[in-house]
């Protein structure tokens, strides 16, 4: 997740080259259809304790896209007079903070032939009526709703500091070149819509860094799960800590992937695993007929308390599949074992019967990762 940070600027060539590649590539490359599985409907969720829809819900949706084209016949001078109203911090961070960009650049990268076709191709998807959309916006803002429910809760524990609890903020459609899929500021959720035109969109295979196996989550309904996970971790880094002598140690780091993946599924409910974790059918079922064969490995090599890089990589990363596995296994194994010893740590605590999930992870949000570990139970299954 981007946040709003200052960003050190690249010389003129760095700004624009990866643009200049893309739009080189995208004469040159068609776009390429994969096939997505979805997963089987998800059965027997614990719903005993669901985060209740805010209402009144009050976060706006801006179409920031619709004001990234700049007309055939607009000039420089009257562009950079209209990126600066009415809201000219908008542009700014967008400019500045998302792309490292000054305006002498991106007033012809916008006027490109091809990003103006990005553009109108976002612009005809997103403000479309087709079913996946609108069931992607109102997915989203039952993620939004639910989130402030969050907070609310969170706002009045006497257990956590509340300073930088989010009220509420405005959600920002945009056109972020193929670099984000969301970007969280105090006040705002900045939502990269060209990363979520389903994998066989034209431009795709010509974007780098934009792996074929990552076209898979590009569909539409993968864009409030990245908001959700986005969310997810926010309040996870704000809220709970993992507590151990090393902190760099895998356990400490896919327990706080549990602990994310465990804050998703308050916000989506109604959302399968698969989608939650990014797995095909096939990766999904591979993982549940194995994870007794992984957790030994973990186990029997001794790497839970490892803190080597190789080790992290391979167990927390994307991937096509997980190194040292069949192909057929997920990338970044750690997070669904983490969401394992999650899960059952909060389901065989005799406190949850009383208390909402949150509420146990607030109280016990200095308890040691090894004591998560041990109250869990969790061997394997």
């Amino acid at each position: 997740m981007k946040h709003d940070s200052e960003l050190q600027k690249p010389n003129y060539w760095n700004k624009i080259k990866p643009f200049a590649l893309l739009i080189a590539a995208t004469i040159l490359l068609a776009g390429l259809g994969l096939v997505w599985t979805q997963g089987l409907p998800c059965l027997g969720k614990n719903q005993s304790h669901l985060l209740p829809l805010s209402e009144p819900l009050k976060t706006p949706w801006r179409a920031f896209y619709a004001e990234q084209r700049i007309g055939a016949e607009e000039s420089f001078d009257n562009w950079a007079q209209r990126v600066q109203r009415p809201q000219p911090g908008d542009w700014n961070f967008w400019l500045t903070q998302l792309q490292g960009l000054d305006p002498e650049v991106a007033y012809p990268l916008l006027k490109s032939p091809h990003v103006d076709s990005l553009v109108l191709d976002v612009s005809k998807l997103w403000d479309s009526d087709l079913p996946e959309i609108k069931n992607a916006k109102t997915t989203l803002f039952e993620v939004i709703s639910r989130y402030q429910s969050l907070q609310k809760y969170t706002d009045t524990s006497s257990l956590t500091n509340t300073s930088n609890v989010r009220k509420s903020f405005a959600i920002i459609g945009m056109v972020g070149l193929f670099q984000y899929q969301t970007a969280l500021t105090d006040s705002s959720l900045w939502l990269g819509l060209d990363m979520f035109m389903d994998e066989d969109y034209r431009y795709y295979p010509g974007v780098e860094h934009l792996y074929e196996y990552q076209r898979r989550r590009t569909a539409p309904r993968y864009m409030p799960v990245s908001v959700a996970r986005t969310l997810a971790e926010d309040w996870v880094r704000e809220n709970l800590n993992i507590v151990s002598k090393n902190e760099a140690i895998l356990l400490d780091q896919i327990l706080r992937e549990g602990q994310t993946l465990a804050c998703m599924r308050w916000l989506l409910p109604e959302t399968h695993d698969t989608l939650l974790l990014g797995y095909s059918a096939a990766q999904w079922k591979w993982i549940k007929n194995n994870q007794d064969q992984v957790w030994r490995d973990l186990v029997s090599q001794d790497l839970l308390f490892s803190g080597d890089p190789a080790t992290l990589s391979r167990y927390l990363n994307d991937g096509p599949f997980s190194s040292g596995y069949p192909q057929q296994s997920p990338p970044a194994l750690g997070l669904f074992i983490g969401d394992a010893v999650v899960q059952k740590w909060i389901q065989s605590d005799s406190k949850a019967r009383d208390l909402s999930p949150w509420t146990l992870l607030l109280k016990n949000r200095d308890l040691p990762s090894t004591q998560i570990l041990k109250k869990s139970g969790y061997k394997g299954r």
